[in-house]
């Protein structure tokens, strides 16, 4: 098993502190899906239920960056080719997010509908598809959940 490289390392850092959001260097174990989701991962709930079970145990219920990379590595060694990294997923969110300010409104998705996929949407349609991803009911998409939006 080979140890990872510096540029894995630093993909996994910037998952972490983009959940780390108290920056107390520490993410819970109900954050530990999403992020791996984020990743690009799709575990299954008996994988999470797992996890937890072995961070609760183990780690007092709370993961700090090293014990992440500990339960990632693994995963990132068995890496399969379909896997979407952290860069590709911020790269593709920027395509839709025109503006840069971190959220995908509706105008934004109409406009990258049609740039990116030729794709003309009703506005029910473009509010339909914010409606679905829009976790925390604001009316716009923010990186978090167009992560999980994408992985569905």
């Amino acid at each position: 098993e080979r140890p990872l490289g510096q540029d894995e390392i630093e993909e996994l850092r910037e998952a972490f502190l983009e959940f780390d959001k108290d920056r107390d260097g520490f993410i819970s174990c109900k954050d530990l899906g999403n992020l791996m989701r984020t990743m690009g991962y799709m575990p299954t709930e008996m994988e999470l239920i797992e996890l937890g079970q072995q961070i609760r145990m183990n780690l007092g219920g709370r993961v700090d960056f090293d014990d992440f990379v500990e339960l990632m590595t693994p995963k990132l060694l068995a890496e399969t080719a379909g896997m979407i990294g952290v860069q590709e997923m911020r790269d593709a969110f920027k395509e839709f997010d025109t503006n840069g300010d971190g959220e995908i409104t509706l105008a934004e998705l109409q406009q990258a509908m049609q740039r990116l996929l030729g794709e003309r949407l009703t506005p029910r349609e473009i509010s339909e598809v914010v409606r679905e991803a829009d976790v925390n009911g604001d009316g716009t998409v923010d990186f978090e959940e167009f992560v999980k939006m994408m992985s569905r």
